[in-house]
């Protein structure tokens, strides 16, 4: 029997309505799909950009690291070489203005002997973790201790670049400290990015749940994205910090050299000597990274100020 007219009206209106929602849900999932995969392109771009200046930061970690190895071996070397042999040379080398005194020069030489150590791996690439501790906090980063005790300096591979982290990122987790992930986050290595994943829309029951999670989802990118433009910037900072205090060395160093002698026979000369290996000294101790991962303000003001020795 036919529908009236009336009623096959009506079907066909709720049949267009039916259509309708149909198309309607499915643009609201083409449009969550849209927003979601652009939002991660945008994340991922930005991760990669933050990976390369993180692998920028650890290059500039080691090639100071490199220089500060160079100078315990060389520079530093001959300067206690010089003292050891010195008629003068007392706890505090009577007889001249400068001193230097036994516990300094200790460590001078366990720091000579580490460098030593150090420069025989640098083929091998098994001691990168303890230039890049070495480079960003300066001297006492050589000396410093992974939580089993043991020197950063005598590990190698994974384990002396996981020490470095853990150390980098104020100690083990077990001393109460951030562990290797609170490093690596110092140096931009571990970035927490949003958690829900584009393919998880389509896993929505309705468009409209899955277009209000597209939207959160950009959200949480734009402010993980924030998080790691700051990164960056602290990055950037680090790197030219390396650079700065790598820069100041080198000039230093020369400048030793240009004046160092191999005795005390002339007490002007020898003290002169000491006044610019303590110069050089204090900025191989120079730290250019804080405890927190930032990087340490006005090192150019601090350390410039020795190559007027």
């Amino acid at each position: 029997m036919a529908l009236p007219f009336i009623l096959w009206g009506a079907a066909a209106l709720l049949a267009g309505t039916g259509v309708v929602k149909g198309i309607g849900a499915k643009n609201d999932f083409d449009e969550a799909k849209s927003i979601g995969e652009s939002a991660r392109s945008r994340y991922e771009n930005t991760e990669s950009s933050l990976q390369s200046s993180r692998d920028k930061t650890n290059s500039e970690f080691e090639a100071l690291g490199k220089v500060k190895v160079s100078i315990f071996k060389n520079q530093i070397n001959h300067l206690i070489t010089v003292i050891k042999k010195s008629k003068q040379a007392s706890s505090k080398l009577k007889d001249f203005d400068v001193s230097i005194s036994p516990d300094e020069l200790k460590e001078m030489e366990r720091l000579v002997l580490t460098s030593l150590e150090i420069e025989k791996g640098l083929g091998t690439g098994a001691v990168t973790g303890a230039l890049a501790a070495w480079g960003a906090y300066g001297s006492v980063g050589l000396l410093a201790s992974a939580s089993t005790g043991t020197a950063i300096a005598g590990l190698s591979g994974v384990a002396a670049t996981n020490a470095t982290l853990a150390w980098l990122g104020g100690g083990a987790l077990s001393a109460g400290g951030f562990g290797m992930a609170g490093g690596a986050l110092a140096l931009g290595g571990i970035v927490l990015g949003p958690a829900l994943a584009v393919g998880g829309f389509m896993l929505a029951s309705k468009a409209e749940e899955a277009l209000t999670q597209a939207h959160k989802y950009r959200a949480e990118v734009d402010i993980a994205i924030a998080e790691i433009d700051k990164m960056e910037i602290v990055l950037l900072a680090l790197q030219a910090n390396a650079r700065e205090v790598s820069n100041v060395l080198s000039q230093m160093a020369k400048r030793f050299d240009a004046i160092k002698v191999h005795d005390d026979s002339n007490s002007q000369a020898f003290n002169q000597m000491i006044i610019v290996a303590k110069g050089l000294k204090s900025v191989l101790d120079t730290a250019i990274m804080e405890q927190d991962g930032g990087a340490s303000k006005n090192i150019k003001a601090k350390i410039s100020g020795y190559l007027e020795i």
